[in-house]
């Protein structure tokens, strides 16, 4: 029993040093009128027939390309590629703090090498915090253009380095990273649909303001647009990550309960299995090896005298 008790105070003496995580959920008070959209996508289409676009529920377009750099790469694929399949896991928060280094893409609206074969499309651009919609499409066919791609050079086997919304942490693990789709189709499509929370990470002091979100896709095979096609949508609600310390008093009652709750525990059980030994094996057995009372004929007078 000591040595349980010695074990329960040192766990919650640990615990009450350590803290533990709180997730809460709350109504997003902040108001964000916009957000950057990050990524590094490769496709396998030369980059001069390649066009990039965002549209939103505004009606508002913004045109990608002249934000995000175009740089055609050999049809050699990520090193990533070649590794174990990427594994979902939720990282910790000691994890996501030492992994939140911010950064920031050097070039902007840089377009060079557009006849190799594969064609990398890497930046960060604007968008409105509301619904919309960030397409991948050859030129001339989802939006008007004066370049026409030849159906013969349609391939939407794509690589994604990464993605994600919010500032730049190119550390922290989003769905979609270091994920990749192949096809051989011609007009093959892929719809990507996310759902997007602001999180707040918080630990001594230390707050990170970011976002994260789920991701469902389906693929298609589009006659009139085929493409590569991200939809997303922001959750009115916040996630808090916290990291957080019981009081004291609420770390010493826990305490004196747990400590006074395992003794009055042991005493029943102490009293049961006697009980039990009493109605196994009767009064006799259940009183062997007990003191013997004063008054008999060994404790009498006339004995210690002899």
């Amino acid at each position: 029993m000591y040595m349980f008790l010695f074990f329960m105070i040192w766990v919650e003496v640990g615990g009450y040093l350590d803290g533990f995580i709180d997730h809460q959920f709350t109504v997003d008070d902040v108001i964000r009128k916009d957000l950057k959209l990050n990524l590094d996508i490769a496709v396998a289409m030369p980059c001069k027939y390649v066009n990039a676009n965002v549209r939103d529920s505004t009606q508002d377009r913004i045109l990608a390309a002249e934000k995000l750099n175009f740089e055609g790469i050999s049809d050699q694929v990520p090193e990533w590629y070649f590794q174990t399949k990427k594994k979902v896991y939720t990282p910790q928060l000691e994890d996501v703090l030492a992994n939140s280094v911010e950064a920031r893409f050097f070039t902007e609206g840089q377009h060079i090498n557009v006849e190799m074969p594969f064609c990398r499309i890497f930046g960060t651009i604007p968008i409105n915090r509301v619904q919309g919609e960030f397409h991948i499409t050859a030129k001339g066919y989802a939006y008007p253009d004066r370049t026409m791609a030849p159906e013969a050079s349609f391939n939407f086997t794509h690589f994604i380095s990464e993605f994600s919304f919010g500032d730049f942490f190119p550390y922290l693990d989003n769905p979609l990273d270091m994920t990749y789709k192949v096809t051989d189709e011609k007009r093959h499509s892929y719809h990507y649909k996310l759902d997007i929370i602001p999180t707040m990470y918080k630990k001594l002091g230390l707050e990170i303001d970011t976002t994260q979100y789920a991701m469902s896709m389906f693929e298609t095979t589009e006659r009139y647009m085929p493409g590569i096609f991200f939809r997303y949508d922001f959750d009115p609600i916040k996630m808090i990550v916290a990291e957080r310390r019981l009081s004291f008093w609420h770390f010493f009652v826990k305490l004196v309960t747990i400590i006074g709750g395992i003794w009055i525990m042991t005493k029943w059980i102490y009293r049961g299995i006697e009980k039990l030994i009493l109605l196994a094996f009767g009064k006799e057995f259940a009183r062997r090896g007990e003191e013997k009372k004063k008054g008999g004929l060994l404790d009498s007078d006339e004995f210690e005298k002899i």
